[in-house]
This record gives C-alpha cells, structure tokens and sequence, in this order.
C-alpha cells in the first residue's frame, strides 16, 4: 500500500513535531481502519459506543505518536499491532476486574458529562458523514495495489474471473495451497523469485494433482498475494475458505 503509506507518513510527522490538527485529521480518516482491526480483534462487529473502540482510538493515537518513520514496517501494521495489543491487555484487565477505559479518557479534564456526550455524539456524526467515503477510498486504493502486485506475476483481474473456481471445496483446496506457499519460507522464495509455482514439490505436500495446481495457478498466487500483503479489505475474502 505504498500510496497509502506515503501519504499517513506526511501526516505522522506532523503529529510528532506537535500539530493536533494533523493528528485530529488522521484519526478521523482512519476510522474505517481502526474499527476494521477492533472487529477483527473483538470478532464481531463494534459499535462507537463499545469500550473497545474508546481503547482502540487511544491506541491508534499512541501509534502516531510512537511510529519510527524511519523503519520498513508499514505503519498500518504498526498500528494494529499497538491495537491488537492494548485490546488484549484491556481483555486481560476487565477479566480481572480492572476498571474499564471510559470514552471520557479521550477527552480533556475539564470536561463535564454533558460535554463528553455532545463530543461523542459529534463523533458519531463524523463517522457517519465520512465511514462510506472513506472505506470505499481506502478499499479503492488498496484494489489498485493489490492489481500493481498480480502483475508482477502476469496476472489481471479477467483472469481471475475466468480461473475461480466454481465450488467452495475447490475454493478452500486452493487457499490451503496458497496458506502452505506463504508459511513456507523455500516456496514463496520460489514463487517471488520464478514468478511460477513450485509444483514439484507441492506435489510431495499436498493432495491436489499437479493438473489441477497448473490450472488454478493464478488463482492461488493471487491468494498468496493477499495472505502476504497488507490489503485488509481484501483479507475479507479469505474469512470464508478457512475451513
């Protein structure tokens, strides 16, 4: 998502040389991002006025502040990884019996009730506005770098139509050749290094034929792509051939 990733990066270092404008900005854009990750996480889906989203926000604000512009990790697997984290020591604490996060610790000290529920409510609004625009712009941008990685491998989305399979069995056969390519470090060198699957030794490992491997090649390197790459929005499709 290297667009995307340029784009954030101007903006995290506004936020860390002190401009809260360009921090409040962020936090708006990414709500699709941020909720993303805490539904993952939760495993079903969230509401703004769900604690773990007020856990999440903070998170994602601690990201900005904490990210090293200067590393190679994308900063949206930064930040879900800070989220992922302060959502699983939030699970742990109210397991406990720790007192849980209140939406109010985003806001300032001075703020009354009443202030806290004309903020959140000019949240929600904002979500509302600006939810669909902002998913369908991020979804966009991540289908045309999803599209810039499958032709490095020669491949285009008519392709895909046209070498789907038809049957979800064929479908989970597939991603399971695809999740064997990205955990074996050997086949997906030799997938980015060929371009090609390593069919022979994917014969050794798995039951599928070699005929059936060679058909459906585009579409398993195409799920490989997925599996390897940061495209969210895509990594829905797979929830379904799990198994």
């Amino acid at each position: 998502m290297i667009l995307l990733d340029l784009e954030i990066n101007r903006g995290i270092l506004l936020v860390q040389q002190g401009k809260e404008e360009a921090r409040e900005n962020l936090i708006k854009k990414y709500l699709p991002f941020i909720f993303k990750v805490t539904a993952r996480t939760c495993k079903r889906f969230v509401y703004w006025e769900d604690d773990e989203v007020s856990v999440a926000l903070l998170a994602f604000n601690e990201a900005l502040n904490k990210y090293d512009l200067q590393q190679e990790t994308s900063f949206f697997t930064f930040a879900e990884t800070v989220i992922r984290n302060r959502l699983i020591d939030y699970f742990r604490q109210t397991q406990q019996g720790v007192q849980d996060v209140p939406w109010s610790s985003l806001l300032r000290d001075d703020q009354d009730d009443a202030a806290v529920r004309i903020d959140k409510l000019t949240w929600q609004e904002a979500v509302e506005c600006h939810y669909e625009k902002e998913t369908a712009e991020m979804r966009r941008e991540e289908i045309k770098e999803y599209s810039k990685k499958l032709k490095e491998f020669g491949i285009n989305f008519e392709d895909l139509v046209k070498d789907s399979p038809k049957h979800q069995d064929a479908r989970i056969a597939a991603y399971q050749v695809a999740r064997l390519i990205s955990q074996k470090e050997d086949y997906f060198s030799y997938l980015q290094r060929t371009k090609m699957l390593p069919l022979k030794e994917l014969e050794q490992a798995v039951r599928v034929s070699r005929k059936t491997l060679e058909r459906r090649r585009k579409y398993i390197i195409a799920l490989v792509v997925i599996i390897k790459g940061e495209f969210y929005f895509l990594q829905d499709y797979l929830e379904g051939m799990k198994g």
